[in-house]
């Protein structure tokens, strides 16, 4: 029992001992990061102060030395020719030698806009010598926009160009007489040995720390053999597995309200960018106006895109993405998407040819989700397709073995620049690309093709891809569906008479706790013949309902995630009034929450359709002439 004692203390006393002991080593190693981030922050600032004064000096010496004649006049490597630019030349060079400059030289924007060189101070014979009319290196565009705006501008850290670590400084040059700025004045100063002196102090630093960092992993290690007696190593075990399953399950969980929350946050205020951008167009009589709505309104679809991609992969990774099918039409899936890309082809010059060659064109089919895949297919066809191109997109039907079935084939064809074979293996795995953003400019987040295969494989379907570099890309796309039964037909053509549904004089009553999209949503149904009431919440909702005689409303449009009372709650509380006229009034949530699952709840709460924000005038219309017809 003693020595059952003893060792228990020996345990603690040892335990205590090693905490100790690494906490000590975490302070000093804590500390010593510190010093090293204090000392290389004040080394820097020393250097860049220092560079910032001698430049400051030659400023002074030579900015008065200029006039417009030696901006305006110098474009070219002919005026090298001229006694001025030689005079000029000459004395950058003297000014650059004395003061142990590396570049001074003069630049300015030409009569295209871009920025180039004019009077170089650099040896004549020098390799990296700029002749007048050579482009400003993109590393300096920046510094030199900003002493075209009238301020002295400088590097306040080393700055990495392809010549080597620099300090930059650039000043606005003025006229004497008109003090209009006529270019700007370049000073650059060799950091070169202090990014290696601060690039020694960091491997010295980082060597230490991966000593220390050796040493308290081998005391953990013997202080873990030397006190866990084995008979407790599988109820530990068991203990952290219980740990991370718990751990892992509140992730998903909080996961999951991530996603919600986001997508309703970030399409409130989307709604309102694009609801406004399209509400524009129609009062918009100025070209370079309608410029400027139509960059809006595409960055915004832009955005909308991207985000969706983001939502759509993490919910098909978490398993919780499902199919909503419903009867489409075949032929109006894919030119729905073609609509999409219809102004971005145009300012591109591109032809987009679609074929459709099938005998049952109305099938049961998830359609938001197959445009998914089309959008992102085409998308990128649009993307990669030079000016001039030509993207032919042809849709066939095929046999199935399932009778009531069919197989459409989608085949996407673009002559634009193609993919390396290598790539191609590696084209449906997330956060792929073959060309970066910077290098492509075309923005993307690496995860459309990869949405395209989950999606197709959710449907039970296949994509396939051929590609030569320099020549052109074939995407074709097989789902199965199911063929559309005769009694659908009867319900097309009464669907079809919807466009005639008059909605003028009917009321509507808005439950919008948003003042902008409560505002676009008025403006567009106003537009379309509906008299319209706003409220802020549900409970204002149901109490404005209860006070109205009945039939003043022909539908109500809720919001969902409103203060005081949401949607469902509201439309709940609807339902269950005692005047059948009001509690069996059409409902059609009109929200952010955009999935499938909040789709079903609003049905399951009572209501009759659901819109997704941001909204759709032609959505809009077409879900209320089905509901009022």
């Amino acid at each position: 029992m003693e020595n059952s004692q003893q060792k228990k203390n020996a345990n603690v006393y040892l335990g205590r001992f090693v905490l100790i002991f690494l906490l000590a080593a975490l302070f000093v190693a804590v500390y010593t990061l510190i010093l090293q981030k204090n000392y290389k922050t004040n080394t820097l600032e020393a250097a860049v102060e220092r560079d910032i004064e001698c430049s400051d000096a030659i400023h002074t010496l030579v900015s008065d030395r200029f006039n417009k004649a030696d901006y305006d006049e110098i474009n070219t490597k002919a005026d090298m020719d001229t006694p001025r630019y030689q005079e000029l030349q000459q004395r950058l060079n003297e000014l650059r030698t004395l003061n142990s400059t590396r570049y001074l030289y003069t630049a300015k924007r030409n009569s295209e806009g871009k920025l180039i060189y004019l009077v170089d101070g650099l040896d004549l014979d020098a390799d990296d010598f700029a002749y007048p009319g050579t482009y400003i290196e993109d590393e300096m565009i920046p510094y030199i926009e900003v002493a075209l705006e009238g301020e002295n501008v400088y590097s306040q850290d080393i700055v990495d160009t392809t010549w080597g670590h620099i300090f930059t400084a650039c000043y606005p040059v003025r006229d004497a007489e008109t003090n209009e700025i006529i270019g700007a004045l370049c000073i650059e100063m060799d950091m070169e040995s202090s990014y290696l002196f601060l690039e020694k102090i960091n491997n010295i630093v980082f060597k230490a720390a991966v000593v220390a960092a050796f040493v308290i992993v081998l005391i953990i290690i013997f202080m873990y053999r030397w006190m866990r007696k084995q008979n407790e190593k599988d109820l530990i075990q068991q203990k952290k597995l219980e740990e991370t399953a718990a751990a892992a399950d509140a992730a998903n969980a909080a996961k999951t309200r991530f996603l919600l929350n986001m997508s309703h946050d970030i399409r409130t205020p989307m709604n309102a960018i694009l609801g406004y951008s399209k509400l524009m167009r129609g009062h918009i009589s100025d070209p370079e106006m309608q410029h400027y709505q139509e960059m809006i309104e595409q960055s915004g679809n832009v955005l909308l895109s991207i985000i969706n991609n983001v939502l759509d992969m993490a919910r098909i990774e978490s398993g919780e993405m499902e199919l909503d099918e419903n009867y489409s039409e075949t032929g109006n899936i894919v030119s729905g998407v073609c609509s999409v890309f219809e102004m971005e082809s145009q300012k591109k010059n591109l032809t987009i040819e679609h074929y459709v060659n099938v005998q049952h064109p109305d099938i049961i089919c998830d359609k938001t989700k197959m445009q998914e895949v089309l959008t992102n297919i085409i998308g990128n066809a649009v993307k990669y397709t030079p000016p001039g191109g030509t993207i032919t997109i042809t849709t066939d039907e095929l046999p199935d073995e399932r009778e009531g079935y069919i197989k459409i084939r989608t085949v996407v064809e673009d002559n634009g620049i193609g993919m390396n074979r290598e790539f191609l293996p590696h084209l449906f795995d997330s956060f792929t690309r073959e060309r970066d953003t910077t290098s492509a400019k075309v923005v993307g987040t690496g995860l459309g093709m990869a949405i395209v295969k989950s999606l197709v494989d959710l449907m039970d379907g296949s994509v396939t891809v051929e590609s030569e570099l320099g020549k052109g890309t074939k995407f074709t796309v097989t789902i199965p569906h199911k063929i559309a039964p005769p009694e659908y037909y009867a319900k097309k053509v009464s669907n079809e008479a919807n466009e005639k549904v008059e909605f003028s004089g009917k009321h509507i009553l808005l439950a919008e706790d948003n003042d902008l999209n409560a505002e676009i949503a008025i403006l567009l149904l106003e537009e379309m013949g509906f008299s319209v009431d706003r409220v802020e919440d549900g409970i204002f909702c149901v109490d404005k309902l209860e006070k109205e005689p009945t039939g003043t409303y022909d539908l109500i449009l809720m919001d969902i995630q409103m203060p005081n009372m949401d949607g469902y709650k509201a439309a709940s509380i609807i339902r269950h009034l005692p005047d059948v006229g009001k509690s069996g009034i059409p409902i059609v949530a009109m929200t952010a929450n955009a999935f499938a699952e909040d789709r079903k709840k609003a049905f399951e709460a009572g209501m009759n359709g659901h819109i997704a924000k941001p909204i759709d005038a032609s959505k809009i219309k077409e879900t209320l002439a089905e509901i009022l017809k």
